[in-house]
């Protein structure tokens, strides 16, 4: 890949909005985490799951161009390589701030995802203690079959 090959200002204009994208995922994840329900996380967890995969294949794409260059593939050699591109600066200065917001709401998101699984699990414990006196009980046999919860009949049991 040279110079002529790879267009500094299409390519990094391409990954900053592929980085909107992702800030309307990460978003739409955030929103979904703070409902009741589930039923949009798996969607929006594999649609992330696919724009994670475009900006990994984008940023590839730059760092290949910095070492044909023969420079680094950070900050600091991105400048080298922009020195010949200006028109490509401001592009480059939106995809890093975008790319801390993108880390910053994926980091909240986690929290939320955290905060989420202890909910469930204590719920669970709550629900194992109750129903059979804190003893180390399933709510399930295992056979699939339900448990009684109150020692007297199974479930269906007339």
């Amino acid at each position: 890949m040279t110079n002529s090959i790879f267009d500094p200002v299409a390519c990094i204009s391409r990954e900053r909005d592929a980085t909107r994208d992702f800030i309307d995922i990460l978003r739409r994840e955030q929103a979904a985490l703070q409902q009741p329900g589930t039923s949009l996380l798996l969607a929006i967890a594999n649609e992330k799951a696919h724009q994670a995969q475009q900006l990994a294949q984008l940023s590839d794409a730059r760092n290949y161009w910095l070492r044909k260059l023969g420079y680094t593939q950070d900050h600091i050699g991105m400048e080298h390589g922009l020195r010949d591109c200006p028109a490509a600066v401001g592009a480059w200065e939106e995809l890093l701030q975008l790319a801390e917001t993108a880390s910053q709401l994926n980091k909240i998101n986690g929290i939320l995802v955290g905060q989420r699984l202890r909910y469930t699990q204590q719920a669970i414990s709550v629900l194992q203690t109750s129903t059979h006196g804190g003893q180390n009980a399933r709510l399930y046999c295992s056979d699939g079959q339900p448990q009684s919860f109150f020692g007297g009949r199974q479930l269906g049991e007339g």
